[in-house]
Parts: C-alpha cells; structure tokens; sequence
C-alpha cells in the first residue's frame, strides 16, 4: 500500500511539524489601550475608568502566558537543543515575571496609563554605512538593521530566532546594546508599562522628565520676558 508521500510527492501535512507562533493577537489589548490613552487633543484631563485600565494589564498578561505556553510546548525546529533550552528558560523567566507584574497592577490598576507614546516606538530606519544603532537617548527607538542579527539572536519575549521573519523588525531600547526585541513584542509593554522588560529602566519617567523640564523652562522664560516688559 503506498503511503501519501509517495502517491502526492510531498509530505503529510497532518505529520508535518508546525511551526510556532511568533506572537497571539493583541487587537483586543490595542482597542483597549485606545480607549484609555485618547489623545492629547481630545480630552486632555479626561481620567479612565479603572476597570478599563486594568482590563488592559488582563489582556496583555493573557497575551503573554499564551507566549508562555508556546515555550513550554517545546523545543523550536531546527534550533540547537542546548542552546534552544537555555533561550526557553530565560524567555520564560522574563514572561513569568512580566505576566506578575501585570497582573499585580491589574489588581490595583494605576490612575493613568504611564506607558510610552506611540511616537517613542516609532523606529528609526538606518543608513547601510552604520551597521549598529546608536544608543543615544532619543524619543524613537532604534532599528537593528537585519544584517547585523545572528541566527542565533532571539527575542526576549517570544523567544524566536528574529532571522525566521522574513522582515524582521527588531529594535534595541536606550537603556543597553543588547537589549533587543522584535517591535511587535515589546512595544504593547512600552505603551503600557514604560519601561525596558529586562532592566526596568522607565523610558515613560525619562519622557515625562523631560517634558516637564521644557515646559519650566518655557514658564521660565516667559515670566522673564514679561518682567522685562513690566518690571
């Protein structure tokens, strides 16, 4: 009796090994971010209603255990079992404590969402000639140009090799060279969080930071003008 391989030459899909997943779908958690992050011209002083906001912290730590359970179900094709299960216990770890944080301020959800704009994960494109991004401070992210990723290089949070995508769109965060994501990982954590998924550091702080300095110094400088007019 022949088998399916031989009568259609090819392999049996229902024996063929699926790929994973890169990452779940995150619309739910995006029109839930929109609705308690309206923009600055409409509404400005508006305040969400807590139970959106924590409905956003719920979203996206489901989101991440279903990442969660994508590592737990097992090695990836093709990778190299040691290396590949050293990167699943740290992928793990990381999504395990992302996932209690979140849920612990979806528990007792904050007043205001105190993540990131969407400007700040706008990523900056790079010229051929620098082949690694710079790690100035700025209020867009940098772009890892593909030829500069290894096969070995994966995301943090999803755990994938980046050169599996045929596009890859990974960026580093400010706080360190080697802190690199895929952009579709990391950026709903910025947007809500803020802050960099290894090391903490709170982009949305520096941001605030430097708004409220620019604005004083603006205040500044008008009541300066308005003394020399008045004085």
């Amino acid at each position: 009796m022949s088998t399916y391989e031989i009568e259609h030459n090819t392999t049996d899909p229902s024996t063929a090994p699926s790929a994973r997943r890169r990452r779940p779908d995150l619309s739910t958690f995006f029109s839930t971010l929109s609705q308690i992050t309206p923009a600055p011209d409409h509404r400005p002083h508006a305040v969400p209603v807590p139970g959106d906001v924590s409905a956003a912290f719920f979203s996206l730590a489901e989101a991440l255990d279903m990442m969660r359970r994508e590592t737990d179900s097992g090695p990836q094709p093709g990778a190299q079992e040691g290396t590949d299960n050293a990167d699943s216990d740290t992928g793990r770890d990381l999504l395990t404590t992302m996932i209690q944080s979140l849920l612990a301020q979806a528990d007792t959800p904050p007043r205001e969402v105190e993540g990131v704009d969407e400007e700040f994960c706008d990523s900056k494109k790079h010229s051929p000639s620098s082949p690694c991004p710079s790690t100035s401070p700025a209020n867009m992210l940098d772009r890892v140009p593909k030829a500069s990723l290894k096969p070995s290089d994966t995301c943090p949070i999803c755990n994938n090799p980046f050169v599996e995508d045929a596009y890859p769109l990974v960026v580093q965060l400010p706080c360190h060279p080697t802190h690199r994501f895929d952009l579709e990982c990391v950026r709903p954590w910025l947007r809500l969080r803020g802050t960099c998924p290894l090391d903490r550091v709170d982009f949305a702080k520096q941001l605030r930071d430097k708004a409220e300095a620019k604005k004083k110094l603006v205040e500044e400088d008008e009541e300066e003008e308005w003394d020399g007019m008045y004085g």
